[in-house]
């Protein structure tokens, strides 16, 4: 009884591993365990002969399906070995992935790139004026004037790089007036070079589509404009700008635009600009003011003009009224030194302070000319001063704080509500503006070369201003000043002392 229990249990034991697989590693290994157990009488006959059978059947069993699944790993490896072969393939003469350029409209015609690394934006501004001028001098006159066409290309490639090309048109000639280019790798430090805005003042920093009056103050005429050079500029926190630049200098050097006075070849040495601006309202989070507070400095040698084989055009300050095409009410003899270069120092205060719709701002600059007389050889020194003071208010209550950038430049007024015919009237501004300049160290005294006023010059005159516009949308407006001048001694021909002017501007920009 116990050996067939025995039996039972070891026929068992070896039938349930016939069915684990894992466990023998062949069919010969399993054949001779039935025959050792056989021959020792573990099992009999026909005990034996089941388990071969069925042993013989699970081997074949079994290699059947080791047969099967190395047909399917073959099948699967050469699906994926002709997925990675075609994945090369169309890796390889997969076409280039296109960049397109998506065009838009705002503050001008804009394309950039599907991944905003290149962008290329089309402005132009057209500003034609009239004036309307009392005085008898025979070099003024009432006219119709383009006083500017400008066309404008600006972007990027690949995102840090920043361009500029503005080109003026008028009637005798089509002319660069910006071209630069502008490596914004960080907001902190920025580098431009080409022919670029000189930062020094803020009247002159903003540029003429949003300047507060048709025409810049009195002080604007003796300071840098548009110049070839270089410049280090950034905002190293919100509020704060700076500037540094090197560029060929002059007394006004608006390279491209008459008149200009530029450093060619004959002086050794170029005209270096700093300038630095805070606005605390901005430090404070004063989101509807401006505080902002300016200074700037500028020196380098001048040349003169006198030396021989000279290219540069004669060096002397000179100052027209504040009507664009009226009077020269200042102007020195020109310069001549032992040298042929004369040193300019310039330094410039500024300041705009606005809540909501209200704005004042004031700028001085003061000129200070030095050097050695060639016929005498006397050494002078002679100054220049010149300063503004202006209010402005707009009426349909836009703040300027909302179009004050943080380099300190004024930027586009936007209306409330544009003019449509539909009971929008656009914004509206009332401004005024006193001017005073003071070149009193320019005498007929003075000796030949020292800075010597020319006959029939004023050496201090007065503007009073008051303007009136009408920004029908951020793109389109009109403008209207009266402008009177005084000066302390009568000029030009007919002996004026006093000149009045009626202007009118209308000006599209997109």
């Amino acid at each position: 009884m116990i050996k067939k229990q025995l039996t039972a249990a070891v026929s068992l034991a070896l039938a349930g591993s016939l069915s684990v697989s894992q466990v023998w590693a062949d069919e010969s290994t399993m054949l001779k365990l039935i025959d050792a157990l056989y021959e020792s009488g573990t099992i009999d006959t026909k005990a034996y002969e089941a388990l071969k059978i069925s042993a013989q059947a699970d081997a074949q069993s079994k290699n059947k399906e080791q047969e099967v699944i190395r047909e399917n790993v073959k099948q699967v490896a050469a699906e994926e070995g002709k997925k990675s072969a075609t994945a090369i393939v169309e890796e390889r003469v997969k076409p280039a992935q296109t960049n397109d350029l998506n065009g838009s409209y705002k503050k001008g015609f804009a394309w950039k790139s599907e991944d905003n690394q290149h962008q290329l934006v089309i402005n132009g501004r057209i500003q034609t004026d009239y004036r309307v001028l009392n005085s008898a001098d025979e070099l003024t006159t009432d006219k119709f004037d383009l006083r500017r066409a400008y066309l404008q290309f600006s972007g990027h490639i690949y995102d840090k790089w920043e361009y500029m090309f503005i080109g003026g048109f008028n009637s005798s000639q089509a002319r660069p007036i910006f071209w630069y280019m502008n490596a914004h790798l960080w907001e902190e430090a920025q580098l431009q070079f080409g022919q670029l805005r000189v930062p020094f003042g803020q009247n002159e920093w903003t540029s003429s589509r949003n300047i507060d009056f048709i025409e810049r103050s009195l002080p604007m005429q003796f300071i840098p404009g548009i110049d070839k050079g270089i410049m280090l500029h950034g905002s190293p926190t919100h509020g704060l700008y700076y500037a540094l630049a090197a560029v060929n200098g002059g007394v006004r050097s608006n390279a491209g635009l008459p008149p200009t006075v530029e450093d060619t070849s004959d002086v050794d040495g170029k005209d270096l600009i700093g300038h630095v601006a805070l606005d605390m309202a901005k430090v404070l989070g004063h989101k509807d003011n401006i505080y902002n507070f300016g200074v700037s400095y500028g020196f380098g040698p001048q040349p003169t003009g006198t030396a021989a084989g000279s290219t540069n055009r004669s060096f002397s300050p000179i100052s027209r009224t504040e009507s664009g095409s009226g009077l020269t009410s200042f102007q020195s003899d020109n310069f001549s030194t032992v040298d042929n270069s004369i040193d300019l120092d310039r330094f410039g205060a500024q300041t705009i302070i606005a809540h909501g719709p209200y704005k004042f701002a004031a700028e001085y600059v003061k000129n200070r000319f030095e050097g050695t007389a060639k016929a005498t050889g006397q050494d002078f020194s002679r100054n220049l001063d010149s300063y503004y003071l202006s209010a402005f208010w707009l009426l349909t209550g836009e703040k300027y704080a909302d179009f004050f950038s943080n380099n300190g430049s004024s930027g586009d007024v936007i209306p409330h509500h544009n003019f449509d015919m539909k009971g929008g009237w656009g914004a509206w501004e009332l401004g005024v503006r006193f001017s005073r300049l003071d070149a009193s160290d320019f005498t007929f005294q003075n000796a030949v070369g020292t800075g010597r006023l020319s006959s029939g010059m004023s050496n201090e005159s007065d503007a009073y201003t008051v303007g009136l516009k009408w920004y029908v949308n951020p793109q389109v407006r009109f403008l209207a000043n009266y402008v009177h001048s005084e000066f302390n001694m009568p000029i030009g021909k007919t002996n004026e002392k006093a000149e009045s002017a009626l202007s009118f501007r209308a000006q599209l920009q997109f």
